[in-house]
């Protein structure tokens, strides 16, 4: 993966005051990594993969998931889990 490709997350993820607890990779090749958090539009924010890999490295267990997938855990200390999305 392109470590300068462009992803979705939020301005609580990207201040580090929110962990990354679910990650999308969606058919469209677009990636996102969210919190716990309820988010709307103004929450939004773009990074690169390599500033997420920064902020948390542990992501990088789950880089590797298909399209249509997602990984999700409880806490940054838990494993990931991964899914298929509908």
């Amino acid at each position: 993966m392109d470590s300068n490709k462009a992803v979705i997350t939020t301005k609580n993820i990207a201040n580090k005051q929110s962990e990354i607890l679910s990650v999308f990779h969606d058919l469209d090749d677009d990636w996102q990594f969210m919190g716990i958090e309820n988010v709307t539009e103004d929450d939004a924010m773009v990074l690169s993969i390599n500033e997420i890999i920064e902020i948390d490295s542990t992501v990088k267990d789950v880089l590797d998931i298909d399209l249509g997938y997602s990984a999700h855990r409880k806490s940054k200390k838990d494993k990931w889990t991964i899914q298929k999305d509908e």
